[in-house]
């Protein structure tokens, strides 16, 4: 049985430095965070609420809280399969788009720029924004679909993330879901 509770001995500042790549992140007695990341070309700066998971895991949850991937399928004439993809404030993209087909086989179109047209039927994919950040894979849902017009938030959204302590650190997970090789370390 898992418990989830704030714990005021873990609440404070934690973070990481190099020359150009900075993160950070503060634990509010309250619950609630600041989280904030800086590298040579962009700034995110995010709040939510925190919890804490068998003392040892760090459970973060932004506010208010995004969804990640929007879809919408639509069946249009033609054979070509096609995906047009923006952020969710409606600008133009570079992007990858990866693509997995019934065989299992996952097909990746890198530098792609607003449309992608693919041969392949797949029946799932997912996205990777030139930031490195990974939307969740999405299954597709209608048999017959082949446009596929896909909004990607790009601004890093905390969902029941789980990060370790580790003594007086935090290894944060990375943008692609896997834990970072570098610590956040307690101010």
């Amino acid at each position: 049985m898992s418990i989830f509770i704030f714990s005021q001995n873990k609440s404070g500042i934690y973070s990481y430095k190099t020359p150009y790549y900075f993160e950070s992140i503060n634990l509010l007695k309250d619950g609630t965070f600041k989280y904030y990341r800086k590298t040579e070309f962009l700034k995110d700066e995010i709040f939510g609420n925190w919890q804490l998971r068998n003392d040892s895991i760090l459970v973060l949850d932004s506010n208010p809280q995004r969804s990640k991937l929007m879809v919408k399928e639509h069946i249009k004439k033609g054979k070509k399969i096609t995906f047009t993809v923006r952020d969710s404030e409606e600008y133009l993209i570079n992007y990858q788009l990866h693509i997995i087909t019934n065989k299992k086989d996952t097909l990746a179109y890198r530098n792609q720029f607003e449309k992608s047209v693919i041969k392949e039927k797949p029946i799932s994919f997912y996205i990777i924004s030139t930031e490195g950040l990974h939307s969740p894979v999405y299954k597709i849902k209608g048999t017959n679909s082949n446009f596929f017009d896909v909004k990607f938030e790009r601004q890093r959204v905390f969902e029941n993330e789980q990060w370790r302590f580790v003594g007086n650190s935090i290894i944060p997970l990375g943008l692609d879901g896997k834990y970072s090789n570098y610590r956040l370390i307690r101010e």
